[in-house]
Formats: C-alpha cells, sequence, structure tokens
C-alpha cells in the first residue's frame, strides 16, 4: 500500500511540477533557524530550538487541510515509530505547517488525528506547529523545500518528506515520504543524536551501513561487500571453467 502510495505521490509530483516546479533539495548540514517564532496546539508560542529541547527529530513540512499524503505521512511515522525500540521521550516528531492562515485549532485537529497511530506514550514526542508570520513556510525553504499554492482549490503543491533534524536544528538525514521503515526511522533518530541513542547493534549497524539515498534507505555496506565478493567469485570460478574447457579441446 505504501509502494502504492509512493508511486501515486510521484505522478502527482510529477503533474505539478511540470506546471510550477517547486523545488525539493534538502541538504544534510544545513542549519535551520532555531529562534524563528512557531505555536503548537494549544496556542503556545515557541521557537523551533525550543521545539526540539534539545532531542533529536524528524520534522514533516505541510499543512494541516492537507487532502493528500501529509496526513497519510504522519500516520505511517507515528505507526511505525511506535514499533521502534525508542522512547518517545528522547526523540521529536514535529509536524510545522507552511499554512500562515492555519491556526492552533487545526493543529490540535491533526494532533486528534494521528494519536490513535501514535498511541499515548508516542503522542508525547509529537509537536504540530503553525504560524501566523510565514515561519513555516520559511523554515521549509531553509531546508531546500519551496512549494506553490493554488488558490482557487485552495491547496498547496510541496514535495513531502520526512527529514532528520540534530538538536541543533541541522539536516542529518531525509527520509523520502512512504519508502522508509521503522528501523530506517530509528536509525535516523539514532544518527542524528550522534549516537546518544539507540542500541550498540544500531551504533555498530551505522558503523558499516550507507544510506541509499535512491532508495531512502540505509542499506549494509558489508552487505553490499559480500555482495560483490560472491559476484567476484563467480565470475572467477566461470573463468576457470571457461579457460579449462577450452585447454581440453586443443
Amino acid at each position: 500500500m505504501r509502494s502504492l502510495l509512493a508511486a501515486l505521490c510521484l505522478l502527482i509530483a510529477g503533474t505539478a511540477f511540470a506546471a510550477e516546479r517547486p523545488i525539493f533539495d534538502p541538504k544534510p548540514g544545513a542549519q535551520l533557524s532555531l529562534e524563528r517564532e512557531l505555536a503548537d496546539a494549544s496556542g503556545r508560542k515557541l521557537t523551533l530550538g525550543e521545539a526540539l529541547g534539545g532531542h533529536p527529530a524528524l520534522v514533516i513540512f505541510g499543512y494541516d487541510k492537507c487532502p493528500n499524503l501529509c496526513g497519510v505521512t504522519q500516520q505511517a511515522v507515528a505507526s511505525d515509530l511506535k514499533k521502534t525500540s525508542l522512547r518517545p521521550a528522547d526523540y521529536r516528531a514535529l509536524f510545522i505547517s507552511i499554512d500562515p492562515d492555519e491556526t492552533s485549532a487545526d493543529a490540535a485537529e491533526a494532533r486528534d488525528e494521528v494519536a490513535s497511530a501514535a498511541g499515548p506514550a508516542g503522542l508525547s514526542a509529537w509537536r504540530f506547529l503553525t504560524s501566523r508570520d510565514g515561519a513555516g513556510a520559511a523554515l521549509a525553504n531553509e531546508a531546500g523545500i519551496t512549494f506553490d499554492r493554488r488558490k482557487g482549490i485552495d491547496q498547496f503543491v510541496h514535495p513531502i518528506a520526512v527529514i532528520a533534524l540534530t538538536p541543533s536544528g541541522r539536516i542529518s538525514q531525509v527520509l523520502p515520504a512512504l519508502t522508509f521503515t521503522p528501523r530506517d526511522l530509528q536509525l535516523a533518530l539514532v544518527e542524528a543524536s550522534a549516537n546518544k541513542l539507540g542500541s550498540i547493534a544500531d551504533h555498530v549497524f551505522l558503523l558499516c551501513a550507507g544510506f541509499d539515498s535512491s532508495k531512502g534507505q540505509y542499506t549494509p555496506a558489508i552487505w553490499v561487500a559480500l555482495k560483490a565478493a560472491s559476484l567476484a567469485t563467480l565470475l572467477g570460478l566461470a573463468a576457470i571453467v571457461l579457460w579449462q574447457t577450452r585447454r581440453r579441446a586443443r
């Protein structure tokens, strides 16, 4: 189902890009402004730095009234985070609205929608953030994401992904929407925390793993090396057999 939705996302995005071409170019290492002021679902004002609270985070830029993939992505992240071994108290999951017209009431409604997928404990890690002055859109731009507002249908055309942020607000990793697994989310948070989170197994995995940006998944480099070695061995054996066959033929 996620693969079908991801394909649909690419199809919709491709059609939209042909007309307006929003930009999606988040770069690991890019710094987001910690001082930009937002508001949470209760209406309390806080900066991005305060929303992070010294924790690594998974961030999604979108808008609360999105009829397409924003809600689906929230549900997938919430459900997958619940399957990890990380404690919700040790990380944040931020949904930042790019729509300056959205209010804390809209954020509260979006939070309620994700509550069942996240569970009571998981929901404590989530922050649904809005901004009347366009701070959310400005943060998206800092992350390398632009969008286009279709006023006729009151919708935004925008790329969507899950961005891992360090506690200091730097982009650590980018996971394409709906292609990630619970393991990918866990490793992204462990990596963003500079290995302060996670198990010894997670840290060892990251030492011998590479991130495949084409798939948006962590791929153990050692597995790739073993596959390459196996292929080389097979090719070598085939060459020996061919050489022996030709030699006998003579």
